[in-house]
């Protein structure tokens, strides 16, 4: 997990508050999350239909 410094650096704005850049990394890895887990989804269905 990125460390609110590295959010910080990453977003390059010194004038968000802590909690914002935490509320911003935590939906950062949400989203991640829902990405991962549709590819994932995707890759089982490609496995799936080839295996037929």
């Amino acid at each position: 997990m990125l460390s609110e410094q590295k959010v910080r650096q990453l977003l390059k704005n010194d004038q968000l508050s802590d909690k914002e850049i935490v509320e911003i990394r935590d939906g950062l890895r949400n989203l991640a999350e829902v990405i991962f887990e549709k590819w994932q989804q995707s890759k089982k269905l490609k496995i799936e239909n080839v295996s037929k």
